[in-house]
């Protein structure tokens, strides 16, 4: 006699799906608000208040980022009450570290991505990148991996994917394929994996990177120069997307033939974009002055400087109009990364940090062991929360174990954010994933199936790095 109840699997999921009702809120909210009273009472030998209560608000911050049952900004003014409230920092110290550099590099950063956008230079150079190297099925992988890698170097990976969204549906489109197609899949693969990749390859492709940036000097008083960081990066990054696009061309059918009026795509759509505007042509330059900027003169004057400089040389030449900025700029992200800058500090200067670092490694021998799990378990909470918030409950803990196992202070905080920034497999941990599974194009178990062996390389990679090359770059690490 067959039973009527449904599988187990399938009644946890309908539990799952009655929490996430946003009416129910409340039931969240309550829990971090427990799980914060209990670690703020609990008799914990030789941990003292202040580091208890920086304890405290750690936990419910991990709680409410990875559960994203609040917007990570609204958690961000959740830690800057608790932390002078609970007694962990003084309010003097929690919000001075809203003067970080990394903070304003950020700020610099997506302000300047707003003209590179609203310009129309971002869409012309990937069409030109179309029309010139897409004559093949093949060919044209690639060139939708290389295109949004390369401008995931300047600008966030999540606009990336977001303007070039309806370049590939058009391509699609004009193609002839439907949801469900291997072609789809690959062409919508390939825009999510090169933007995710590049955006690892310097400090500009997320955010994440900026607040590692901020978390060590913050922890350590030590910083990452633009350069050196891009160096360090570019040998995993140009690997990772060798690997992708083998993985791409065996996803499409051999027998795979473009239609002719593919090529037609590209030039009619740089018709309709017109002769390449002076207001183009000066965020060009300006673009290429910044980088330069930071390249060389970034670790002189602070990233922050070049990039508030950068953003009043923009709206000087008339590049940049503030209306636009206004509607294009995330203004939340600066509470959600200062809070966490603030937090990182309060955990390493009431020596909390070291209380779980000791705790999580307690059992670890090796400096080899401790960078593995280290790897491991960012590379794991990124697929679980925003990558941001998984640098910004990993790395004041992992640095803490610096001195421990004889670890380079800058070598942790590459190997948190590199792998941090390696999400491949799950909509919640990153837009670019999410917003190629809403396309249609790329089922939920695809991104799985295709992106699992990018992300154990992608773990590998980051280890040997962590061992062989950036001791190097910093001896001693």
């Amino acid at each position: 006699m067959k039973s009527n109840r449904p599988p187990l699997s399938m009644s946890l999921y309908r539990v799952w799906r009655w929490l996430r009702d946003p009416s129910r809120r409340w039931i969240w909210l309550t829990a971090a608000a427990l799980l914060f009273f209990v670690i703020k009472t609990l008799p914990l030998p030789g941990v003292d208040r202040e580091a208890q209560a920086a304890l405290a608000v750690f936990g419910s911050a991990a709680f409410l980022w990875g559960s994203n049952s609040l917007p990570l900004a609204v958690t961000g003014v959740l830690v800057l009450w608790l932390l002078p409230v609970s007694g962990a920092l003084n309010a003097h110290e929690v919000y001075s570290y809203f003067g970080s550099d990394a903070l304003f590099f950020i700020l610099g950063a997506l302000v300047l991505a707003s003209p590179v956008m609203r310009s129309g230079l971002s869409s012309r150079i990937a069409w030109v990148a179309v029309r010139k190297f897409g004559g093949d099925p093949h060919r044209l992988i690639l060139t939708l991996l290389l295109t949004p890698a390369l401008m995931a170097f300047f600008i966030n990976e999540h606009a990336v994917v977001a303007m070039l969204f309806p370049i590939v549906l058009e391509l699609l489109k004009i193609q002839g394929a439907r949801p469900g197609d291997r072609l789809g899949t690959a062409f919508f693969l390939a825009l999510a994996w090169g933007s995710i990749i590049g955006g690892t390859a310097t400090l500009l492709g997320g955010a994440r990177a900026p607040l590692a940036l901020g978390v060590l000097e913050a922890a350590t008083g030590r910083r990452i120069s633009f350069f050196t960081w891009f160096i360090a990066t570019l040998p995993i990054v140009a690997f990772l997307l060798f690997i992708a696009y083998l993985i791409l061309i065996k996803i499409i059918p051999p027998s795979t033939r473009l239609a002719s009026t593919l090529q037609q795509g590209a030039p009619l759509a740089l018709d309709s974009l017109g002769p390449i505007s002076r207001r183009e042509i000066k965020t060009l330059l300006l673009m290429v002055l910044v980088v330069a900027g930071w390249v060389w003169g970034g670790e002189a004057w602070g990233l922050g400087a070049v990039a508030l400089a950068g953003v009043v040389c923009a709206f000087a030449l008339g590049i940049a109009d503030w209306s636009e900025v206004e509607e294009d700029v995330n203004w939340g992200v600066f509470l959600m990364y200062g809070s966490a800058i603030a937090l990182a500090a309060a955990l390493q200067t009431t020596g909390a940090a070291q209380h779980m670092a000791d705790f999580l490694f307690s059992h670890i021998a090796s400096p080899f062991s401790a960078m593995g799990a280290i790897i491991t378990l960012s590379q794991a909470l990124t697929e679980a929360m925003s990558n941001a918030a998984s640098v910004a409950v990993l790395l004041p803990v992992a640095l803490a174990s610096a001195n421990v196992y004889g670890l380079a202070a800058e070598t942790i905080t590459l190997g948190v954010s590199v792998s941090a920034g390696l999400a491949f497999l799950l909509p919640v941990s990153t837009p670019a994933i999410a917003i190629i599974v809403g396309s249609g194009y790329v089922k939920p178990m695809q991104t799985i199936r295709y992106g699992l062996p990018l992300k154990l390389l992608g773990m590998v990679l980051v280890f040997v790095a962590s061992l062989v090359y950036w001791p190097r770059i910093w001896p001693g690490g």
